[in-house]
């Protein structure tokens, strides 16, 4: 393979470690058998722009005005009887931290759930995911839509509150929040 072929890839310390002619070879001409794909491994759609600015003022939100009471867990992988689920926003009551005993995959459902609509996501999909959500015991899933600017809060099948502007009130977890501070 041609040096500056692999220059094209890696910086040339990169270039200096891979002397093996296989390894670069695999690299460059397999990347999605080295790389992960992101909306396999996490069972969801790769977030935006926006959704990652919806995603940071929710948590930092909730987390200044609820921080005693609740953790706010961004991106935790939850186990659902088998399955691996990743939502966006897990709200648990107060955890504590223990740095010598982590955590990847969560056992212990969260009280409720945040998922924000992604573009390559249909708002159907999340709805269908919030029944899942609450078989597994969760008692509150909000679901984002940051085209319209709606919230939708939702605690079963019959019971659900869509927010437009002004303050979202979640009763079941005593939780507000003032949807101009998540959507500027």
């Amino acid at each position: 393979m041609e040096s500056r072929k692999i220059k094209r890839f890696f910086p040339d310390y990169l270039v200096n470690l891979l002397k093996n002619r296989q390894v670069m070879e695999a690299v460059i001409t397999q990347p999605e058998q080295i790389r992960p794909d992101y909306e396999t491994e996490r069972g969801k759609a790769m977030p935006s722009k926006n959704h990652a600015l919806i995603q940071s003022r929710i948590l930092v939100t909730l987390s200044k005005k609820y921080g005693n009471q609740y953790d706010f867990l961004s991106e935790v992988s939850l186990d659902m009887a088998g399955k691996w689920v990743v939502p966006d926003i897990a709200v648990y009551p107060q955890l504590t931290f223990d740095s010598l005993h982590d955590e990847t995959r969560m056992a212990q459902m969260p009280l409720g759930v945040i998922e924000i609509l992604s573009s390559s996501q249909t708002q159907e999909e999340l709805v269908e995911k919030s029944t899942q959500y609450f078989a597994a015991g969760i008692q509150s899933y909000w679901l984002v839509n940051p085209l319209f600017k709606i919230i939708h809060v939702i605690h079963n099948s019959e019971t659900y509150r869509n927010f437009i502007g002004g303050t979202l009130t979640d009763e079941k977890l005593g939780l507000s929040l003032e949807l101009e501070e998540v959507f500027r």
